[in-house]
């Protein structure tokens, strides 16, 4: 077993030992249960009540087609991959913020482990978090869409969706899903990092991710260099590569590639020189404060 084997694995020990993973992974279960008994609601309320939900064209004609399988597999793909992104971001944050306030780095450096193989390891584990907690919140979200099936007396016709292309499509949309939560990782872990603060790690990531996007927007709106200025925002690439897991994709030109596949790339190499950067001039002693 490799050196990076050993901190990969050591990497992931910690997080399963740690209380705030299993937390999260219990809101992360509660959340999906939670909005898919809402909307089950939502549908099951009688028209005297005046509950109506306007349903994203992007994910189907009505709530109900939205929230069916085949259907449904995009709506959850969407809904979990925002869950798990803000629980990666919170997770990532902790688990380099927590390695520098307890000391476990000093620890693995007077030990002889190479800076480079920590960084890479903290970044493979976190990535594997993420794609367990997307695999477990898709499973959940399918689950949801069954039993919204059942409440609306649509029944369950497994033959109907249940094929090679529905596996393919949800191994799809869940590739893409992961690469904007590797970023958001990186984001996370880089700002705590270089901040060597878990606060700031986590304020600054989540405000990022869920304000970006108004920022984006505001900055369009400045004509089209404000537009190429909302480009070179992290959200921008991500976003843009999330709305092709809609159930109705936009259709990109090949410059709009090259500018998603340039924001998602660029921020990535930029993260890990920051992170690269901080973490060799930090000395032993520095990284156990």
């Amino acid at each position: 077993m490799t050196p990076l084997d050993r901190l990969y694995i050591g990497e992931l020990w910690k997080m399963f030992k740690r209380p705030m993973t299993w937390t999260l992974g219990i809101i992360l279960a509660a959340a999906i249960v939670l909005i898919y008994a809402t909307l089950i609601a939502t549908l099951l309320a009688p028209d005297s009540v005046g509950v109506e939900v306007e349903a994203d064209p992007a994910m189907g004609g009505t709530l109900q087609e939205s929230l069916i399988l085949p259907d449904g597999l995009y709506m959850g793909i969407g809904l979990v991959q925002l869950i798990v992104t803000a629980m990666v971001i919170i997770l990532a944050a902790g688990m380099v913020g927590s390695d520098l306030s307890w000391g476990t780095i000093r620890t693995m450096l007077m030990m002889g482990a190479g800076r480079t193989p920590i960084l890479i390891a903290k970044m493979l584990a976190l990535v594997t978090m993420g794609l367990l907690g997307m695999i477990a919140g898709l499973l959940l979200s399918i689950l949801g869409s069954l039993v919204t099936a059942l409440a609306v007396g649509e029944g369950i016709a497994l033959s109907s969706w249940l094929t090679i292309g529905f596996i393919g499509d949800a191994v799809i949309l869940t590739a893409r899903a992961m690469i904007g939560v590797l970023l958001w990782a990186a984001v996370a872990a880089t700002i705590t990092l270089v901040s060597r603060s878990l606060a700031a790690g986590i304020g600054a990531s989540l405000a990022l991710l869920f304000l970006g996007g108004q920022l984006g927007g505001m900055l369009g709106g400045l004509g089209e260099v404000g537009t190429w200025l909302s480009r070179t925002l992290p959200n921008a690439g991500v976003d843009a590569l999330t709305q092709l897991n809609a159930l109705t994709p936009p259709q990109y030109a090949t410059s709009d590639w090259v500018w998603i596949i340039t924001n998602i790339i660029g921020w990535l190499i930029l993260l890990a020189i920051a992170s690269f950067v901080t973490f060799r001039r930090m000395d032993t002693l520095a990284a156990g404060s």
